[in-house]
């Protein structure tokens, strides 16, 4: 790696974390909406490659544990703060075009989500209300936080102008 790209990776990942920190909804059991802190690292994705990407996503992961992190488990670990970030950086592979930029950051949007989901019904299954089914608490929570924020993210980046950020970067 280039000190351009070491560089950019820092930068982006404390201001994906930064972002991360500024929260417009918090839940009561952790969670909520943030000001697009997926945005800084799939953007990066995007201009840089996937390597730099899923860097920046991964360092993000561990940046989160500043905040307070609740773990209970070392594979809880791995999906909420890893897997749930690093993926983020994949943002890029289906390219630079809008319609690309759009299915990239609904996949990892998606991906996200997914991991946060398996988390939730495997190891927070017991803060689901009495009778209702862990997996279905799980999605409809993780959906509405770390889902919403990927779609909100991902519309942003359709508002960013990639080509010309790609001179000046």
């Amino acid at each position: 790696m280039k000190t351009k790209e070491i560089v950019l990776v820092g930068i982006f990942s404390a201001l994906s974390y930064i972002l991360y920190t500024i929260q417009f909804i918090k839940y009561p059991q952790g969670g909520g909406i943030s000001l697009l802190s997926m945005l800084p690292t799939m953007l990066l994705s995007i201009i840089y490659g996937t390597k730099i990407g899923l860097l920046s996503g991964f360092i993000l992961g561990f940046l989160k544990l500043l905040n307070g992190a609740f773990i209970i488990h070392p594979i809880q670990f791995m999906l909420d703060y890893i897997l749930a970030n690093t993926v983020l950086g994949l943002c890029g592979i289906f390219g630079d075009k809008k319609i690309n930029i759009f299915f990239g950051g609904i996949f990892v949007s998606c991906l996200s989500t997914l991991f946060t989901i398996l988390s939730g019904a495997i190891f927070f299954g017991d803060y689901a209300p009495e009778g209702m089914n862990p997996w279905i608490y799980s999605i409809i929570y993780n959906v509405s936080t770390t889902g919403i924020e990927g779609i909100l993210s991902t519309i942003a980046l359709l508002f960013i102008p990639i080509k010309r950020f790609k001179h000046k970067v």
